[in-house]
């Protein structure tokens, strides 16, 4: 796995496509996000970022799930075939 490639699932621009690679939390959050669809290896698109603390809406298969902030920042997922470098061309910048 390219490291360069993951991010948390916070930092995903919306429409961006991704794999989970990692739950950096304990026992108890890895398995509240299992039991709502949400595991390693599973693949989901963001629908709606959280912005700045807000929560991240995401679909998974035919699911959508809305996670916090708190919670979005340790699901570690690895961007589509594009990289972080489409991921940058995604994003637009006001001034």
């Amino acid at each position: 796995m390219d490291e360069s490639r993951v991010r948390p699932l916070s930092r995903m621009p919306e429409g961006t496509k991704a794999t989970v690679v990692r739950l950096a939390g304990g026992r108890e959050f890895q398995n509240r996000l299992v039991s709502m669809g949400l595991n390693i290896g599973c693949e989901l698109e963001v629908v709606h970022g959280g912005g700045r603390g807000g929560p991240t809406l995401i679909a998974v298969g035919q699911t959508r799930l809305a996670i916090g902030y708190g919670m979005a920042r340790r699901v570690m997922v690895s961007a589509g075939p594009g990289g972080i470098n489409d991921l940058n061309k995604r994003r637009t910048y006001r001034r």
